[in-house]
């Protein structure tokens, strides 16, 4: 996709219908409510929900926050990042990586965390091939309250 049709910016609550189609594809099953109820992180300063317009379509979302823990210094940790599936490979996905990095250089952060379910076979040559690198592989316990 040439840059021309390709804008981020922001998400808006008239996002929500768009979005929670975005989180179905992403595996996490949502209706337009829960997004529209969800979309109450936009007021959070630590956080952004960035969208890849491509051409006039919702093509993608990164969810991003600052994680702040008392073992480490605070990071960007990728909550969600996907892409359409009719628009994957055309850069949306590493132009919205480019712009999350660049809002956690604007919040004085170094480090960037993505983590990629093992499931999810396309983004394991994804992330390497937009110069990001493996640095551990874990397993995710739930635990339900």
């Amino acid at each position: 996709m040439s840059d021309a049709c390709l804008r981020l910016r922001p998400a808006a609550p008239a996002d929500a219908e768009a979005l929670a189609g975005l989180c179905g594809e992403l595996g996490y099953p949502s209706t337009v409510k829960q997004v529209r109820e969800r979309l109450c992180l936009l007021d959070d300063p630590e956080r952004t929900l960035l969208i890849a317009d491509a051409g006039g379509s919702l093509g993608g979302f990164i969810d991003v926050h600052i994680q702040r823990v008392v073992e480490a210094d605070p990071y960007v940790e990728v909550g969600g990042l996907v892409v359409m599936a009719g628009h994957r490979g055309e850069g949306l996905g590493a132009a919205l990586l480019v712009a999350a990095a660049e809002w956690g250089r604007r919040h004085d952060l170094t480090l960037m965390w993505i983590r990629a379910d093992l499931a999810r076979k396309g983004v394991h040559d994804f992330y390497p091939a937009v110069g990001r690198r493996r640095v551990k592989d874990q397993r995710v316990y739930e635990y339900p309250l």
